[in-house]
């Protein structure tokens, strides 16, 4: 880490020390998450009191949508993160398209700012299963 994010690297550290448990309080077919309204409602107060503000945006590079995730600090310091957005299809149905881009974009700004946050948020890793329209396969005991 360069000397340049001293400030904004102790803020991270004391936003770790000083952020709450991040609930799995949505439901969905393959159980409990925690959906970005209630990331966002643990993470922003922790931040703020350390002056860190999380920001993300959109952008176009090289033709693809790009989901930009900043961290910004008090000082002027920042830890930017850039990731494509993946787009969903619609398959067959009269699905609306822009719930489907709505869906895919709130589902990619939650893993997007728990990445650049190093957190969690007790999610288990489904590997995108979630993102997939079929039914998962059930262990039968």
């Amino acid at each position: 880490m360069s000397a340049d994010h001293k400030q904004i690297t102790a803020a991270l550290a004391a936003f770790h020390q000083t952020v709450g448990t991040i609930e799995k309080s949505a439901r969905a077919q393959y159980g409990n998450f925690a959906d970005l309204s209630t990331v966002l409602s643990a993470i922003t107060p922790a931040l703020s009191k350390h002056g860190l503000a999380l920001v993300q945006t959109f952008d176009i590079q090289e033709g693809e949508d790009i989901l930009v995730s900043r961290l910004y600090h008090t000082s002027g310091e920042t830890i930017q993160s850039f990731c494509r957005l993946i787009r969903v299809e619609a398959s067959g149905g009269r699905q609306n398209p822009l719930h489907l881009w709505g869906g895919s974009v709130t589902y990619q700004r939650r893993y997007a700012a728990l990445a650049l946050l190093g957190l969690a948020a007790g999610m288990d890793d489904d590997d995108g299963d979630s993102a997939d329209n079929t039914q998962r396969a059930r262990k039968v005991t």
